[in-house]
């Protein structure tokens, strides 16, 4: 890879490793997010200029390894087995050395140009003795000591990059000797193959779907019935016995090149335990939730004041003005629509979704959310997911359109599903909290909303339990690093709050103003009206809320936080018993998700699927505010 030429550089990693933190080090500003293609999966790119040549950086989805068939892990895949990819920088945390080196020599097999980083190598050298040179013999390709907090390690690893650093690894595990032997079978039918042919027949052994494509049919078959005969034989399958083989070449690599020096326990470690320990870890975590909610409740309702105001004395009237003066009933209806649609935005993206997202790399950074997903693996897994199904469920409490995006992180279809439909069915985004607390709260009472939380705590539990019992199959397993407790930095937290808030933009905004406008054009022309009295049978009848009341509903599929204010605006002034106030917080709570939610889950989880969750959640939510209504009427 001489300088002077465009060269193109796949970045990966296992999750929590800091790969994306060394992105934005080596990479600055410029930075775009792509789709890769054919798929809805989602990388950061960036090109640097370095000594006369330019560096095209692709900071792929961490993975744990290139065996367990993800859509995240394809799409790593894909990157390296393209022709145009010249280098792989495989990010490993120095203070996790093990399992890092096992992805590296994953990726060393495939007989592509690699260079190590050696990330946090700032915190490492503090607990242990590193032979970088040593590490370096042993695999056979570059090794540099970087650190993404300072900036260490850098200025070497763009040089290595520009200088045609990276190397192909003559490296290879000590693997069985039935393993040996299958492999050396599979070799001797390829024909042809893009990467390093014994590489591929040990992925091929492990059953990796993405390099099955790479063979023939018949080749497939030959693969398979080795696999089955191995399984036979040994009684466990070979892909089992390939990890442990790889994972004890990493171990005794690090054996050698690292030593560990005595000290006394940190108090971050100490406070790690309390963390994921359930007896200690639980109390934590609700304690967390519970000042996520207050910070998103208070926090949220006085920045949504402050921005509300804000708006009223930069932009005024001047839409509406603009509408009336062109006059008729068209157009001050999209005026009052562009108006309404922009307030919902500001008021929604700033105080809430910003916030939360930066509460969320608060929480990220400190090394807590791992911490949390191996908490309550064993409690998920009841629930068909393991333990990082928890994050898509805590995004949610932003907005849930992020959250339907995280679940991509979630390696099968049938997961990816779960986690949509607890998402809909029983996390309340921003929006629908600030009408729980907000006006339930308010004019019922803080015990009604603290109620409808456990109702909906309890409605995510059961469709969990439901659909893990009907969706035969088991969860992947979960392995996880955790990385050390560290204080966060600003500068961390913006960004990545950034990046996602960035996706809200592109995808809800749209949508969101464009519904604004259709439903005041509506309302203008007297056209929701018909819908009025012939679902009144469900408002008044069912709910117990007056039958202007499903227009609002209809409202709260565009913008759930215009549902209550188009609800006061429809009453012309007179108001909800506290009892109506109850039943129209815990259907609002449930019911229906939102055009950008129903949007983005098509996409991941396709529309048949996503219809049959959207009609689910318009059920249970008249059956749960049918009974509220009745209750309340009994007590």
């Amino acid at each position: 890879m001489p300088s002077g030429r465009d060269i193109q550089v796949a970045l990966i990693g296992q999750p929590n490793v800091g790969k994306s933190s060394l992105f934005t080090r080596l990479t600055g500003v410029g930075v775009i997010s792509s789709n890769y293609p054919g798929t809805t999966v989602e990388f950061e790119e960036a090109t640097v200029l370095r000594g006369g040549g330019r560096l095209h950086v692709h900071d792929l989805p961490g993975t744990y390894s290139l065996s367990t068939n993800s859509a995240d892990e394809d799409v790593v895949i894909d990157m390296l087995l393209d022709s145009e990819n010249d280098a792989v920088v495989l990010v490993a945390d120095a203070m996790n050395l093990e399992s890092g080196l096992a992805l590296c020599i994953e990726v060393m097999e495939l007989g592509i140009p690699v260079v190590v980083a050696l990330n946090r190598i700032d915190v490492a050298v503090r607990h242990r003795q590193m032979d970088i040179d040593g590490l370096s013999r042993e695999l056979g390709v570059p090794v540099i000591p970087v650190s993404a907090k300072t900036g260490q390690g850098i200025e070497e690893l763009l040089d290595c990059l520009v200088e045609g650093g990276p190397r192909v690894s003559g490296y290879r595990p000590d693997y069985d000797d039935h393993i040996i032997e299958y492999a050396g079978m599979v070799e001797g039918m390829l024909r042809d193959t893009r990467v390093d042919p014994s590489g591929l027949s040990i992925k091929l052994l492990e059953g990796a779907g993405r390099f099955a494509e790479l063979i023939t049919p018949e080749e497939r078959e030959r693969v398979e019935a080795l696999r089955e005969e191995f399984l036979r034989i040994h009684g466990d399958s070979i892909d089992i016995h390939i990890a442990k083989d790889r994972f004890a070449a990493a171990s005794g690599i690090v054996d050698r090149c690292v030593t560990k020096t005595a000290r006394k326990r940190t108090r971050a470690e100490v406070i790690s335990d309390y963390t994921i320990t359930p007896s200690t870890g639980i109390p934590i975590l609700a304690l967390v939730i519970l000042g996520i909610l207050a910070v998103i409740i208070y926090g949220g309702s006085w920045i949504s004041g402050l921005v509300e105001e804000a708006y009223g004395l930069i932009v005024g009237d001047i839409l509406l003005d603009f509408g009336e003066s062109l006059g008729g009933d068209f157009w001050p209806a999209v005026m009052s629509g562009l108006n309404e649609s922009f307030i919902g935005i500001l008021t929604l993206v700033i105080p809430y979704i910003m916030v939360f997202y930066i509460i969320l790399g608060i929480l990220e950074d400190t090394g807590y959310l791992p911490r949390v997903v191996v908490l309550l693996d064993s409690l998920m897994h009841r629930f068909g997911l393991h333990g990082g199904g928890f994050i898509p469920l805590i995004v949610g409490l932003g907005c849930n359109v992020p959250a339907v995006l995280a679940t991509r992180s979630l390696s099968s279809r049938r997961e990816r599903l779960i986690a949509c439909c607890m998402i809909v069915l029983a996390v309340p985004c921003s929006a629908q909290i600030a009408i729980i607390f907000g006006a339930t709260g308010a004019e019922a009472g803080i015990q009604y909303a603290l109620l409808i939380m456990g109702v909906l705590l309890v409605i995510g539990m059961a469709a969990g339990l439901l659909l893990n019992r009907k969706l035969p199959s088991e969860p992947s397993s979960l392995a996880m690093e955790i990385p050390d407790l560290t204080v966060p930095q600003a500068k961390n937290v913006l960004f990545k709050m950034w990046s996602r808030t960035k996706d809200f933009f592109s995808i809800a905004v749209p949508l969101l103003i464009v519904g604004g406008v259709v439903i005041e054009l509506l309302i203008a022309y007297n056209l929701l009206d018909p819908i009025v009295q012939p679902l009144s049978f469900i408002t008044e009848g069912l709910l117990g809320l007056p039958a202007v009341a499903i227009v609002a509903l209809l409202m709260g599929i565009i913008r759930k936080e215009m549902a209550y204010a188009i609800l006061l605006v429809l009453l012309g002034g007179a108001t909800l018993t506290p009892d109506q106030f109850v039943v129209f917080g815990a259907v609002m709570a449930i019911y229906m998700p939102c055009l950008a939610t129903l949007a983005v889950m098509g996409r991941e989880i396709g529309w048949k699927d996503t219809a049959v969750v959207a009609l689910s959640s318009i059920v249970v939510a008249i059956l749960v505010g049918t009974a509220f209504n009745y209750g309340l009427r009994l007590f």
